[in-house]
C-alpha cells in the first residue's frame, strides 16, 4: 500500500478492513475482479503432510482447479499481470544440478502437480504471467519457522536423511520483496523464489541449531521418514534441489538475505 497499490484481499468469508478492502468469494463461481490491475495468488493446500489420496485431491482443487477459475476469471476483466504460485517440486530430485528457471521440469508426483499448476493458467495474450517457484519460505508467522523452531528449541532437531540433499529457502521479507519486484517489473514466465545462498540441509540444520543455541544432533533416518510421512517425505524432504534465482538476481532484484547465517540470526533474535 505504500508504494501506491490498493490491495484487495478475497476471502471465503469477510474481514475487518485493516485498510484492504475485502471481497468475499468461495473459491467457486464467479469472482469479482472489478477494478483490479493485477492478481496475485499464492492460495494452496499445505503440502508438507502424508499425501493420502483424499489429500492430494485437494492439492490438485487448490492449485489447479482454482488457478483455471482464475485464470478464465482475468479473461473478462482488466487484469493485465497475473502472479500465480508454484513451487520448486516442479524440478524434482536432481542431485546437484543447478537449476535456474530454464531447467526442464522433473519426475514424480509433486513435479507432474506443478507443472499442471502452471498449465492451468491460460489468459490473454495481454496479460503478463509469473509464476512463482517458492522454496521453503522462512518468517514469523510461517508454518515452516514455527515447525523449525519448536523443533529445534526442543534440541531434539538434526539432518533428514543423509543431509546431502540441498534445501532453498528463502527469508519472508525476500518472498514478499521478490513477489513486489515481479509485479513491477516487466518480468514474465517462471521465477524461482529462493535465496542465492542455497545450502545442504546438512548445514541447515547446524545453522538452524547455532542460531537458536540448541544441539542439531538427532538426525531422522530416510527410512523412518518414509514410514512416517510416505511420499511427501521422498520428494519433498529428501530430494534434492539445487535451485537458482536467476531471473531476479539478472532483473536487478537486491536480497535483504541472501545467506542463511543473517536470515536466521535475524529470525532466532
Amino acid at each position: 500500500m505504500d508504494r501506491g497499490w490498493k490491495v484487495v484481499g478475497f476471502s471465503r468469508s469477510l474481514r475487518e478492513s485493516d485498510g484492504i478492502e475485502w471481497r468475499q468469494w468461495s473459491g467457486e463461481g464467479a469472482v469479482d475482479l472489478s477494478g483490479c490491475d493485477a492478481l496475485v495468488n499464492l492460495a494452496g493446500e499445505p503440502i508438507d503432510q502424508r499425501w493420502t489420496a483424499g489429500r492430494k485431491k485437494k492439492f490438485y482443487e487448490s492449485r489447479v482447479t482454482l488457478s483455471e477459475r482464475l485464470s478464465s476469471a482475468t479473461r473478462e476483466s482488466k487484469v493485465r499481470v497475473f502472479l500465480n504460485a508454484s513451487a520448486i517440486g516442479f524440478y524434482g530430485d536432481r542431485g546437484d544440478e543447478l537449476l535456474p528457471e530454464s531447467a526442464s521440469a522433473g519426475e514424480g508426483y509433486l513435479a507432474d502437480l506443478c507443472k499442471k499448476w502452471e498449465s492451468a493458467v491460460d489468459t490473454l495474450s495481454d496479460v503478463r504471467v509469473c509464476y512463482l517457484r517458492t522454496g521453503v519460505v522462512l518468517g514469523e508467522g510461517g508454518g515452516a519457522w514455527e515447525k523449525l523452531e519448536k523443533i529445534f528449541g526442543l534440541g531434539i532437531g538434526g539432518r533428514l536423511g543423509s543431509g546431502r540433499q540441498w534445501m532453498p529457502w528463502i527469508h519472508l521479507a525476500d518472498e514478499v520483496g521478490g513477489i513486489i519486484h515481479c509485479l513491477e517489473n516487466e518480468i514474465a514466465g517462471p521465477v524461482n523464489l529462493v535465496a542465492p545462498g542455497s545450502v545442504r540441509n546438512s548445514d541447515f540444520t547446524k545453522a538452524l541449531g547455532a542460531a537458536l543455541n540448541r544441539p542439531a544432533i538427532l538426525p531422522a533416518p530416510a527410512f523412518m521418514l518414509k514410514l512416517i510421512l510416505g511420499e511427501f517425505a521422498e520428494e519433498g524432504l529428501l530430494a534434492s534441489c539445487r535451485v537458482v534465482p536467476a531471473v531476479l538476481e539478472k532483473s536487478g532484484y537486491q536480497f535483504q538475505f541472501p545467506e542463511l547465517k543473517e536470515a536466521l540470526s535475524e529470525l532466532a533474535g
